[in-house]
């Protein structure tokens, strides 16, 4: 044990620790307004005097096994100070798989003298309750009864702040967003947050929907992901008999274990108070406080960041990288940066008060990008991207009153803006001549090719490859080869013409493609929208409509790209496609409507920078210090591989991937997890099928209770998703089984048809 403290010493030094020793409490609860208690690990900083924390084991109702100590030097020798706190508020068992995170950040925080907690949500891991989904009101007030509860305690300085990536980053922006809501919230308890990889339209911009089509490739590996997550039991070590942890298991199986996919599905328009509650952009000046803001151009939020640079107070910062959905420290992707000083000197300056800190914070950029050069997309796993971070203060953000622009207007490139034009099958700053052709776009299993994950984690499984295939099976406009670099930074618009004789159900997926001299292409940008829901369009005039085009059936839609940062380097050209499909990552519309492009009512916008912009506002950034790691045995290291099969017309595509197998001594607790993903489609992309088989073993070492009669605590979970259907519904299959001991434990299976709903 002295050596492995002298270990965490000297670990702890390299890291860039401060000069606060770290007590952690693995577990503590705290109640909320109806008596539910909410399980924490608490991170102390040591330089406190023994009478601010005399009565803490009693009032917590402490259960531990011990209590570490990681830092550099002897503590305990300071006065009382108050201190501030930082909340992760997540349903990711902090007894599991999120511990390691946990172990290297919250430590590293609370050095530098910050109260660390990691709040689990009521239903999950060890909290007490049940919880039935996605960022529900319940879920809001419970924070708001716990961020009371620091506040009454003697080491706290009133001052709040959150930190998270994804679940943790929704959180913190919904609780700033509602504290200025009596409805919900009553006071503002919040003063700031750091939120990573995070949204603030959860139906347009999150992993269910986007832009009124339903995202295949993702929304269901996501129900899939949380219904063998929820289906764990809580940790026994923190239950006194088998009986009480069995029982407290059956409660949460038998009355929230159903997948949320339904209910999902149920919610089918933007306009639904379903997502209106989770959705900042709602009214974006409710949120007063200041956030540092940050995202990765591998991550499906990355757009979301851009638009909120726009939108939310000046007090606000915000950076995007070329990470997945990843921390910036220690993405796949790199270049990493040192992310934890940054956050470090962010929450000094707005918890504790460091005004020579806050000095240093308000001179950082209010946008900071990274733009990568041209790169071969087979090669983004790679360890860094080539290309800079740069920062986009006073660039003329200037895109979305072009989206709003007079189409009759001839509008030309800029030094802020590029427009092309379409004619035959090429795309150029001209304006066509031929407004009256019409091109039938005709779907194909191919437009759906190598789409990669919505929110990569690094994965083999989750890159978007060489797009050619997927191009030559679409609707391709090419520019001429460029003669100089080409800086796409920013927002873009393809503003489409499309003429169809019914509108009933009309699915378009757009990409923005570099292009390489050898013909291999490297996505850039996407968008997918069901232009039948969407009412943002304009007529095609009378002057310029298609031979043989009935008028009233043919539209102009502004068709907004996700975030692009990407520069093309000479010799390259810019590739624009259009399809009808795109499956997996768009689902089948299964619609037998014909659609028609109208490239002579068309033109693509897009915000630029120059070279010499670029050049000039670069951005640099420390490497990470390492760190911290927590005690883990490794038994099998984890793979991740990608199959594709043909066979008389069907389009299979398989994504396994397995976690590895591994034990947290601290924790007790051994894991194994794995997932095997199943699309399949036809030629003409007629319908769509989804199915998901997640397996998950944990096996418990630490318990509380000497039973000698109970089974070993070894849990295996089975879960069984399959979602397909045609034009009228969703129809989904799924099935929950639970073994303990190795002998069966728990099973059910559901079934249901959902209407497919069009405007």
């Amino acid at each position: 044990y002295n050596e492995y403290k002298s270990y965490l010493r000297m670990t702890a030094e390299e890291c860039g620790f401060g000069d606060f020793n770290v007590t952690y409490l693995n577990h503590i609860t705290i109640p909320t307004r109806d008596g539910v208690k909410l399980a924490a690990r608490i991170y102390i900083p040591d330089k406190l005097s023994a009478g601010n924390f005399s009565n803490l084991f009693e009032y917590f109702n402490i259960y531990t096994d011990k209590t570490e100590v990681v830092g550099n030097k002897p503590s305990l020798t300071m006065p009382c100070k108050r201190f501030p706190t930082i909340i992760e508020y997540l349903p990711y068992y902090k007894d599991g798989h999120t511990a390691s995170r946990d172990y290297s950040r919250h430590n590293w925080f609370c050095s530098h003298g910050f109260v660390c907690l990691r709040l689990e949500i009521r239903g999950s891991g060890a909290s007490e309750g049940l919880y039935f989904g996605e960022y529900l009101p319940q879920e809001q007030k419970d924070l708001e009864d716990v961020m009371r509860f620091i506040q009454s305690q003697k080491w706290s300085n009133s001052k709040i702040g959150m930190y998270g990536k994804s679940w943790g980053g929704f959180d913190s922006l919904q609780i700033a967003f509602h504290q200025n809501s009596t409805s919900l919230l009553k006071d503002n308890l919040l003063a700031t947050a750091v939120s990573v990889c995070s949204t603030d339209d959860r139906y347009n911009h999150d992993i269910h929907y986007q832009n009124g089509v339903l995202i295949g490739s993702e929304m269901l590996p996501w129900a899939a992901q949380m219904f063998l997550w929820n289906s764990r039991p809580p940790p026994p070590r923190y239950f006194k008999t088998y009986k009480a942890w069995e029982s407290e298991w059956l409660l949460r199986l038998n009355n929230a274990s159903q997948s949320w996919l339904a209910g999902w599905l149920e919610h089918q328009h933007e306009d639904d108070i379903f997502w209106k509650h989770g959705s900042i952009k709602e009214d974006y000046d409710k949120i007063d406080i200041p956030f540092f803001i940050i995202g990765g151009l591998e991550d499906g939020y990355k757009t979301s960041k851009y638009r909120m640079s726009r939108k939310l107070n000046n007090k606000c910062k915000f950076m995007i990288g070329t990470w997945g959905h990843q921390f910036p420290d220690d993405s796949n992707l790199g270049p990493r940066l040192y992310y934890l000083k940054m956050c470090k000197d962010w929450f000094s300056s707005h918890l504790a008060n460091d005004d020579e800190i806050k000095d240093e914070t308000s001179l950082w950029p209010r946008v900071q990008i990274f733009v990568r050069d041209s790169f071969n997309a087979n090669d983004l796993k790679k360890d860094n991207a080539p290309g800079k971070m740069i920062r986009l203060d006073g660039h003329n953000n200037d895109h979305d009153r072009i989206v709003l622009y007079e189409l009759k207007a001839k509008l030309k490139s800029s030094e802020n803006f590029g427009v092309y034009h379409f004619d035959k099958d090429k795309i150029s700053e001209t304006p066509s001549n031929d407004a009256k052709n019409k091109v039938l776009l005709k779907p194909h299993a191919h437009q759906g090719y190598s789409p990669g994950a919505y929110m990569s984690l690094g994965r083999n499984t989750d890159f978007a490859y060489n797009q050619k295939l997927a191009l030559d099976s679409s609707l391709t406009y090419y520019s001429s080869e460029l003669k100089e670099d080409l800086y796409m930074v920013g927002d873009s618009t393809l503003f489409a013409g499309v003429h169809s004789t019914t509108w009933e159900r009309i699915y378009i997926h757009v990409k923005v493609c570099d292009v390489f001299p050898d013909g291999g292409a490297t996505l850039v940008s996407r968008c997918i929208y069901h232009l039948s829901k969407d009412r943002k369009y304009f007529k095609v005039p009378d002057d310029s409509t298609p031979s043989n085009v009935q008028h009233p059936y043919s539209r102009i839609y502004p068709l907004k790209m996700s975030l692009a940062s990407h520069c093309f380097k000479p010799g390259h050209r810019v590739a624009l496609s259009i399809a009808p499909s795109a499956f997996p990552y768009m689902w089948p519309s299964c619609s037998k409507d014909e659609v028609y492009f109208l490239p002579g009512n068309s033109y693509f916008v897009f915000e630029k920078i120059l070279s010499s912009y670029a050049e000039k506002n670069i951005v640099k950034h420390p490497s990470p210090k390492p760190l911290l790691k927590i005690p883990k045995e490794i038994f099998s290291s984890g793979k991740s591989e990608i199959r594709e099969n043909v066979k008389d017309g069907i389009y299979i595509t398989e994504w396994y991937n397995d976690g590895g197998s591994y034990c947290l001594s601290e924790h007790g607790v051994k894991t194994h997890e794995t997932s095997r993903l199943l699309y399949e489609t036809d030629t003409d992309v007629t319908y769509g099928k989804v199915q998901v088989s997640n397996m998950l073993k944990m096996s418990f070492d630490k318990f509380t209770h000497s039973d000698s009669s109970t089974p070993h605590y070894d849990v295996e979970i089975h879960t069984n998703q399959i979602m397909s259907g045609g034009y009228d519904t969703y129809d989904l299959d799924e099935t929950l089984d639970i073994k303990l001991g190795g002998e069966p434990f728990w099973s059910k299976k559901w079934a249901c048809k959902i209407p497919r709903y069009d405007l």
